[in-house]
């Protein structure tokens, strides 16, 4: 097996370098015992192998990826009468960083990943390394996104910022709490409830925020538009109103905002 020595630090933390990549056919009665200094991926192939760690004892069968991350010793004993055949791609990472995955888990594209990396690795070809991040970045996101997406966490958060993710583009629109209900599928009083948590104000607040934001940023780049022109383009029924929301917000009128941040 090749081993390239200019992989460190192509990879952003908290992945701090890619180490090796293989592949390995082992006969019955086959065990390793080793010290972890960096995280690994097993993929088994075919037959079964058993883990130990200090938190772990199990078995895992064709299909299965092990991620390990240690720094302790580890144990890989095949468990089965048949050859034990499996991928690993091993890293290092922060010592406090970890993935949003199970310590096992099934995922059927990832053996060919796992192949495409220790391929790429065994042929040292000078563009290679830049492959390989491509690669095992493609396989963390893989594992990660099937693990999030069975997290009611993950599936509240991503509703949460969906929606968000609205308000910001549409603010200048008349958003209504009962439309956020329907996009967002939550209830009006569960939707505030979790902008409140995340953001500190319910959604009508979080939307008027938005527009004095970008009233704020037309005051200074577009220095020539009247308050009613600003007022028509964030979504504010009228200029007093814009002057009103943005004054109790902001501390001073849009007109004084403009006046103090001009030369700026």
């Amino acid at each position: 097996m090749n081993t390239i020595k200019d992989f460190d630090n192509f990879t952003a933390n908290p992945i701090t370098a890619f180490k090796n990549a293989g592949y390995y056919r082992h006969r019955t009665g086959w065990n390793c015992t080793q010290k972890t200094e960096h995280a690994v991926f097993f993929c088994v192939e075919s037959g079964k192998m058993q883990v130990y760690t200090k938190d772990l004892n199990s078995i895992c069968s064709a299909g299965d990826i092990v991620f390990i991350k240690s720094f302790e010793a580890v144990k890989l004993t095949n468990a089965s009468s048949e050859d034990l055949s499996y991928y690993f791609v091993s890293f290092f990472c922060e010592r406090d960083f970890d993935f949003q995955i199970n310590t096992i888990t099934k995922e059927a594209n990832a053996l060919r990943l796992f192949k495409d990396i220790s391929e790429t690795h065994r042929s040292g070809a000078y563009l290679s390394k830049i492959k390989i991040a491509e690669l095992l970045l493609k396989l963390i996101y893989m594992l990660c996104y099937q693990s999030l997406q069975k997290s009611k966490y993950y599936a509240d958060t991503h509703k949460l910022l969906s929606t968000v993710e609205y308000i910001n583009i549409n603010y200048y629109k008349k958003i209504t709490p009962e439309y956020l209900s329907k996009l967002s599928g939550y209830s009006p009083a569960h939707l505030r409830r979790l902008f409140i948590k995340n953001f500190g104000v319910p959604p009508t607040e979080y939307i008027l925020n938005k527009k004095v934001d970008m009233a704020k940023e037309i005051l200074l780049d577009a220095p020539e538009k009247t308050i009613q022109e600003i007022a028509d383009l964030v979504g504010f029924c009228s200029a007093s109103y814009l002057c009103k929301t943005f004054k109790s917000r902001v501390g001073i009128s849009p007109a004084e905002y403009k006046r103090r941040n001009s030369y700026i």
